[in-house]
């Protein structure tokens, strides 16, 4: 054991700290050593349809600065750059080891190219890995944002204490995560937990590159049945949006039935029902202990989750408990730090064998 505290000092993994623990007591002073966490950074970066957020940590994983752009289709990568520039800056950090990525879309393990991403215009296609590794000069490593989502649960969030959990992440598009005795499943070609494009309401036409689901019950859905609604009826829905249709939003929806209004609550009960039918066909695939309920839509706090964890109920015969996240829309970019920090955990510590004496 000697001969491992001698070489993590060495390589400045560790250093010993001058104070004292064991005051008073008999026998050999004990070594007190601290991991040197700023011996490196990561960055961790979520790009999504509607922002760009980067976090840089040290190697503890403690969040030194934050930088946040409101995304534009028509320069995505330039964004990213600019967001994470700024956010080295304001912490100062030069020694970047390793980046973690979180995008839309499925990314195949192999090729690392990202498809299914119709949240952002021209992205189908690309190898964001190697888009973005000239930027950074270290290991750029691209995930879907879910899954980063469920893995920054996992690591700080709501799954903590928990080995099987389905993550659902509502927003434009509705993606879940699944994580299986303890560990994100991926999928035989990373695809695992796509679930916006269940093959549910058929009624509805999918627009925009959306799967069936997502269509009939994301943001999307929530804004294009709202303004339906209020053209057809009186209602609250349009005072609260400035007297703008094309202003209705989620939050629109949820404030004016909120206060009482007839059709925000006909329309939020409609969409419930949507969102527990196509959650149920994953939950009695995965019998997961645990529903997470992330992603834009999921700011509404318990105004969604406990109509949501009713509905459920009703509909499976093992029901699992909903639980809102915990990490809020920094879920994704914590998810690319601890992915970053696996990925200099494994370098850094991997060591050839020691023989000990």
């Amino acid at each position: 054991m000697n001969s491992v505290i001698g070489l993590l000092l060495e390589q400045g993994y560790v250093h010993e700290d001058d104070e004292l623990t064991s005051a008073g007591r008999p026998g050999r002073r004990p070594r007190l050593l601290r991991f040197a966490s700023g011996l490196g950074h990561v960055l961790g970066i979520d790009i999504g349809a509607n922002k760009v957020l980067v976090l840089v940590a040290d190697l503890a994983g403690q969040v030194l600065a934050t930088e946040r752009r409101k995304s534009d289709p028509e320069a995505v990568l330039e964004l990213v750059e600019e967001a994470a520039a700024a956010a080295l800056e304001a912490a100062g950090v030069t020694n970047l080891k390793a980046v973690g990525v979180g995008t839309p879309g499925v990314v195949d393990p192999a090729s690392g190219r990202v498809t299914l991403a119709p949240q952002l215009a021209g992205w189908d296609g690309i190898e964001l890995g190697a888009r973005l590794e000239p930027l950074f000069d270290c290991p750029v490593l691209v995930d879907n944002e879910v899954r980063l989502s469920l893995l920054a649960e996992r690591w700080r969030g709501a799954a903590q204490e928990i080995d099987d959990a389905f993550l659902v992440q509502i927003g434009v598009g509705i993606g879940g995560g699944v994580l299986v005795g303890g560990e994100v499943y991926r999928g035989a070609g990373g695809a695992a937990g796509e679930i916006g494009y269940l093959p549910l309401f058929d009624e509805e036409e999918p627009s925009n590159g959306l799967g069936p689901f997502e269509h009939a019950a994301g943001a999307t859905a929530f804004a294009r049945l709202a303004r339906r609604a209020a053209a057809e009826r009186p209602t609250m829905l349009l005072e609260l949006a400035g007297g703008d249709p094309e202003a209705i939003d989620p939050e629109t929806v949820f404030s004016a039935a909120a206060v009482g209004d007839p059709v925000a609550t006909e329309v939020l009960d409609d969409l419930f029902d949507r969102l527990a039918r196509g959650l149920a066909a994953a939950i009695v695939v995965l019998n997961p202990a645990t529903v997470i309920v992330g992603g834009g839509v999921s700011r509404a706090g318990e105004r969604l989750r406990e109509p949501l964890e009713q509905r459920i109920h009703r509909l499976v015969p093992v029901p699992p408990r909903v639980i809102l996240s915990q990490l809020g829309d920094e879920a994704v970019a914590l998810g690319g730090v601890r992915l970053a920090l696996q990925e200099v955990e494994q370098t850094l510590f991997d060591f050839a064998p020691l023989e000990l004496v």
